[in-house]
């Protein structure tokens, strides 16, 4: 009996030990969830008031830079100041007559690279009569080969006036022998096409056709005048290789004769030589297709300055309407120093 109370009490016991041992452990459990808990809420929190603290200074900088860039904005209208970026003006022409460019030349060496009132400057001097006018991009050819004739450069821009029903007059300025300026006039038909007007030439072509015209200058052989000058002078300098219609144009030559040139003169008017050219160009399919050209030339100087046709050979040799075209084209040519 005593040895079966003392096995209950001892089970008793060892009960209340394993009950107080688990909720000890489910105690020690909550509070580490409960701390866990907490450690999140508190870190949520911080990550909230640093999200918030970002925020503030994101907008504080925003505000600080608009600020920042009115005070600046105001500053550049109310204290003007002149660009000092380098400014390419290498490709400027400084060129010119009766030494308007000289001066220009000079300063560029000196502040090449300087602001844009410079270059404006530049452009306010390239703009008046005394500077040669060379438009931008154009390929100055009055230097080439002496041999050749090429494109006689605009002085300054051409004033076009109405001649006729159909016909328009071209007065203008063409650069002459030492750069000095020539009065050139002629008539032509308004609906012809200007082929160089960005190129500084005088060209221009018959879009139905393929009529053309140019003015054209060479130097005369030594010794020579422009009466005195072999006829066949005109069809090597036209047709020279290094020559504008050849070698600028694009025109091949195949073969050419000068067929007939003689001086001719006009009351009121110098001296000036009409000749005749049949040559052959070829197309680029190779065809060769035969023209005929018309020249009336003036001398200035030592150079010749040429008016010069190009038409279709049958349609010249038939004497309709083509050739009376280009043949009041170099009857209304007029040239003269200024």
């Amino acid at each position: 009996m005593n040895t079966f109370l003392l096995a209950s009490a001892v089970a008793l016991l060892l009960h209340v030990c394993v009950v107080e041992s688990f909720q000890l452990q489910t105690t020690t459990h909550q509070s580490a969830l409960l701390a866990a808990r907490h450690q999140l809420l508190m870190t949520h929190r911080n990550t909230d008031e640093e999200d918030e603290s970002m925020h503030r200074d994101t907008r504080e900088l925003v505000r600080r830079r608009s600020f920042l860039g009115a005070l600046s904005f105001l500053f550049a209208t109310t204290h003007p100041q002149s660009a000092l970026a380098g400014i390419d003006v290498t490709g400027l022409q400084v060129e010119g007559g009766k030494g308007g460019n000289s001066a220009i030349a000079s300063q560029l060496k000196a502040n090449d690279g300087s602001g844009s009132s410079r270059v404006q400057e530049v452009k306010q001097e390239a703009s008046t009569p005394s500077a040669t006018y060379y438009p931008k991009g154009a390929t100055v050819v009055e230097k080439m080969d002496p041999d050749a004739a090429t494109n006689a450069m605009r002085y300054t821009e051409p004033r076009m006036t109405k001649a006729g029903l159909l016909t328009s007059r071209y007065e203008g300025q063409i650069v002459g022998p030492s750069s000095r300026p020539l009065l050139v006039s002629f008539e032509f038909p308004s609906d012809w096409l200007q082929l160089d007007k960005f190129l500084g030439g005088v060209q221009y072509v018959d879009q139905r056709n393929g009529d053309k015209l140019y003015l054209l200058r060479a130097s005369l052989p030594e010794d020579t005048t422009l009466e005195t000058v072999p006829k066949q002078w005109f069809g090597d300098a036209i047709f020279n290789p290094n020559g504008s219609i050849v070698k600028q144009v694009g025109n091949e030559v195949d073969e050419y004769k000068v067929s007939k040139s003689q001086v001719t003169t006009v009351p009121g008017d110098a001296p000036h030589r009409r000749t005749l050219l049949k040559f052959f160009t070829v197309t680029g399919n190779g065809l060769r297709v035969e023209r005929r050209g018309l020249v009336d030339a003036y001398q200035v100087d030592n150079d010749v300055y040429m008016l010069v046709t190009s038409s279709n050979a049958n349609k010249f040799e038939a004497k309709g309407k083509e050739r009376e075209t280009v043949e009041s084209i170099v009857n209304s040519f007029r040239l003269e120093r200024q």
